[in-house]
């Protein structure tokens, strides 16, 4: 729930400070930004996270703290502060150290913050955003992205907690969350990360640099396959940036609604790359095979990835992918031939990783490569990269071979990967934007905001196929917590014509799209033929994935209580659309007796479901005339439906009285309660039921 306490004026006097300080007000004393052209490339060696130390060594136990620390980015840039994880204040780093970890062996991990009690970058925050509510301090939350762990230990977006544990978010009600995690690591080896997760500043924890490598290992299945290890093994995250002229971190503010959010805007792209926390670093590496795991940590940017020969302009060596985010794929793949000068590049999405193979076998010591990239952003149809920036990640420097390389390019091998199938249910979803004046106002699911009641409630076990609509212009990578999926398909459709059907008002259903189609569904190519947590969902096209709500390697049931509450999340993992909206809750349900169970269901033919819980939904939205509160009741019982302003004021009560059981609607006509029309903005509607509340937010925009 948003913090209803800050005034408007207060509000406004944030924002244009924070607009100063980028330019968008004359100041003498404002930061100037930082033009990274200024910055020599590649004078700085590409830092290797280390492993994070135990408690106790042997112990399976992690005390981790975030702190800030200032940490040197470049040589040529003082100090920059920035929070990281770690064991003490003098060993977090940015970005953290990495937690290794044998599958089979569960670890458990005391997440602490320490973090001062004013926000690194406390000038962007937006409190128009649906957001976590806290008084003092500063809120974190760990999520172990890709982890399938239980739903108190999942680090989700309301699981928050401050300094010293003072305040916490609401999942803590649940009594399944503790300051102890644990990680069981049952789950197939892989490349996993852990990174911040709170409602409504994620993008702004992130990018102060809460994020670190978790790494599943099971010698019986590697082992044999003897892969590049040792110093030969390097995890790599590439991330955007922007810095003011004194080195400090930058986030650019000023939103492109202001009237709605002052501050937000729909993503960030930085104007420099960071590799493992350095701007523009380099590395020196032997003419044999490194594995490179790797991981795009960015909040918006996506990467299409090239090496290219420093002398010769030529493409250098190709990329032999092994694995994805959910471990190995059947088979190793080339990507970025350099034999086939259209090759695809290796493409990645924020959250995404690769694991990868470059071998520099036959190159001679001195030869350069940089790796490259020309994604647009926002991705695949926005602005092209600055070649003399964004443009270039790192360089790699062939030196002097110190030893002999055995090391292979290999996989498990065919059928490692269990290939999903017979799905018990078919659900169709979709990716909106709700557009202002001059861009996005927000993003949602499934034309759904944050706090609706949960509509995605699988039955623990089941298979399901999701077939997901993109309505918006941009490509999304989209998560699910707790799972592992496989892409199934993409296809092209007709936009125009499925929109033009496609009217009404946040939480309006959505038409079948299979009318709509266009030629033949795209099979999945070969990297994306593993396990995924993380898929691309292109713009104009639907993209089908299988999803199976039970262990990843095939046991019959997980090791803990995966229906408990607060349960899982799924979203956008551009970080600015998880901010605002663009994320919803997913519970998982105990399986219905076989009798009832056999009966495949779809979107299309809903079985009927009684009310599970006391909700709250608002259409249209953004409204222009009427709004449709809906709200659901398990019993009978006095509600009032009131609506308040940002300030916390209260505009209007819509309703108070006694309803029956059920689903009831009552209707705010953007009024206030004298009559007069309430201005353009953001309101919050609250309904009150026997000492539980619900909050929507509904965007009033005439």
């Amino acid at each position: 729930m948003l913090r209803l306490s800050l005034r408007p004026a207060v509000a406004a006097l944030l924002a244009a400070l924070a607009l100063a300080a980028f330019g968008g007000a004359v100041h003498a004393q404002a930061p100037l930004p930082l033009d990274p052209l200024t910055l020599t490339k590649y004078i700085d060696p590409l830092p290797i996270p280390g492993a994070m130390p135990m408690t106790a060594p042997g112990s399976n136990y992690y005390e981790i703290g975030m702190y800030e620390v200032s940490q040197q980015l470049h040589s040529q840039l003082p100090p920059t502060r920035v929070w990281g994880y770690g064991t003490s204040q003098a060993t977090a780093s940015y970005p953290a150290a990495t937690i290794e970890a044998l599958r089979g062996v569960p670890i458990q991990v005391r997440w602490t913050n320490h973090l001062p009690m004013t926000h690194l970058l406390d000038y962007a925050i937006d409190y128009t955003l649906h957001m976590a509510h806290w008084h003092h301090g500063v809120p974190t939350v760990v999520h172990l992205h890709g982890g399938e762990v239980a739903p108190g230990n999942d680090g989700g977006p309301d699981a928050w907690f401050t300094q010293g544990f003072m305040e916490k978010g609401p999942a803590w009600a649940s009594g399944n969350i503790h300051e102890v995690y644990t990680y069981p690591n049952e789950q197939l080896p892989a490349t996993l990360w852990y990174h911040d997760h709170v409602l409504g500043i994620t993008r702004l924890n992130v990018y102060a640099g809460l994020a670190g490598f978790y790494i599943l290992r099971d010698p019986e299945i590697e082992e044999p396959l003897h892969l590049p290890g040792g110093r030969y093994e390097i995890p790599i995250v590439i991330q955007d940036r922007m810095f003011f002229a004194d080195g400090q971190l930058m986030y650019p503010v000023g939103g492109d609604n202001p009237e709605i959010h002052p501050l937000w805007q729909p993503e960030f792209f930085g104007n420099t790359i960071l590799v493992n926390g350095k701007v523009w670093p380099y590395l020196d590496v032997e003419p044999r095979k490194y594995r490179f795991r790797m991981l795009n940590g960015s909040n918006s940017r996506f990467y299409a990835l090239q090496m290219f020969d420093d002398a010769t302009g030529m493409p250098g060596p190709g990329f032999w992918q092994i694995g994805s985010d959910g471990g190995y794929l059947d088979a190793p793949v080339l990507i970025a031939d350099p034999a086939s000068p259209n090759a695809p590049r290796l493409v990645m999405a924020p959250g995404e990783r690769c694991d990868v193979i470059v071998d520099f076998s036959g190159y001679a010591p001195g030869t350069t490569f940089t790796l490259r990239n020309n994604a647009k952003s926002p991705y695949p149809n926005g602005a092209v990269v600055d070649p003399r920036t964004t443009g270039q990640i790192m360089q790699f420097r062939v030196v002097a071979p110190t030893g002999p390389d055995d090391s292979r390019i290999a996989t498990p091998g065919p059928g490692y990967v269990e290939k999903l199938a017979n799905a018990a249910r078919v659900r169709q979803l979709t990716l909106d934007e709700m557009m202002g004046a001059n861009g996005p106002i927000m993003a949602l699911l499934n034309n759904t905001p944050w706090d609706a009641p949960v509509t995605e409630l699988p039955e623990l076990g089941s298979t399901e196929i999701w077939r997901i609509v993109n309505t918006t212009g941009d490509a999304h990578p989209i998560h699910l917590h707790l799972t592992q999926f496989q892409l199934v398909s993409r296809q092209k459709y007709q936009v125009n014509r499925y929109l033009r059907a496609y009217m009404g008002g946040m939480g309006g259903a959505a038409p079948d799209v299979t009318p709509y189609l266009i030629g033949r569904p795209s099979p999945a190519p070969a990297d994306e033929a593993g396990w995924k947590d993380t898929f691309k969902m292109y713009p104009g096209e639907v993209t089908t994935v299988i999803v199976r709500f039970a262990p990843q390697d095939g046991d019959e049931a997980f090791s803990f209580d995966a229906t408990a509450e607060p349960g899982y999340v799924w979203h956008c993992h551009i970080l600015e659309h998880e901010d605002n909206e663009m994320m919803r809750p997913y519970k998982l349900v105990a399986p219905l007796a076989p009798a009832a169970a056999k009966a495949p269901r779809s979107e299309e033919t809903p079985a009927a479901a009684p009310v599970r819980d006391f909700g709250l939904e608002i259409g249209p939205n953004p409204l222009v005339t009427d709004a449709t509160i809906r709200f659901a009741m398990p019993r009978e019982g006095r509600v009032t439906v009131s609506v308040f302003g940002v300030d916390g004021r209260l505009v209007k009560v819509v309703t108070d009285g006694a309803f029956a059981a059920g689903e009831h609607t009552a209707t705010w006509r953007g009024d206030a309660a004298d009559g007069s029309r309430a201005p353009n903005g953001v309101y919050f509607v609250r309904s009150d039921f026997g000492g539980a509340t619900r909050t929507a937010k509904v965007v009033v925009s005439r």
